[in-house]
């Protein structure tokens, strides 16, 4: 998104002009599967030896220390050891920096003051647990809660356009294109 189209779209919903969802949901206003007009990186990961209880490793450009792989164990609360990292971590950390960045390029835009874009910090917790099975089948579902720490008064809207520019808010919120392949 332009930065003209973003700050209309910040301007708009801070004057009532669009509904909230309008901005969350993208300039369609509308859920849609949104895929890029142009692949400028793709990231890679192989999980191995039995997904949760195994191993991931990191694809491609990786540099130390992630060209090596990393241990998952299932949490404690899930009856796992709780000795090695989870996919929700993962989730978390990858949601948590992109996220981060997207509100500070945001406020920025949007003219925060400098010392608060300085301090800004975003918490991701994924939670997980098991869906209803009559309502939604078997399975597990996850909830995700963003907490935004040092951001001042009239903040929302930066909240708001940073939902709109992130591609994990944006993939949470409209969907994303899923291709699965045998190898």
């Amino acid at each position: 998104m332009s930065t003209f189209a973003l700050r209309n779209a910040v301007r708009n919903v801070s004057r009532g002009m669009a509904p909230r969802r309008a901005v969350a949901s993208g300039v369609l206003g509308k859920r849609t599967i949104m895929t890029p007009t142009e692949v400028q990186y793709t990231a890679s990961a192989t999980a191995t030896n039995g997904g949760r209880s195994g191993s991931v490793k990191i694809n491609n450009d990786a540099k130390p220390p992630l060209d090596v792989s990393i241990n998952l164990t299932p949490p404690k609360a899930m009856g796992g050891s709780g000795t090695g990292s989870n996919p929700e971590q993962l989730f978390s950390a990858g949601y948590a920096s992109c996220y981060l960045g997207a509100l500070s390029a945001c406020a920025r835009t949007l003219k925060r003051p400098k010392e608060e874009i300085e301090r800004l910090q975003v918490e991701v917790k994924t939670s997980i647990g098991p869906t209803d099975v009559e309502k939604d089948g078997k399975g597990f579902a996850l909830i995700v809660e963003l907490v935004v720490k040092g951001l001042g008064d009239g903040g929302n809207e930066v909240i708001e356009a940073a939902h709109n520019m992130c591609p994990y808010s944006r993939a949470l919120n409209h969907g994303i294109k899923l291709t699965t392949t045998t190898a």
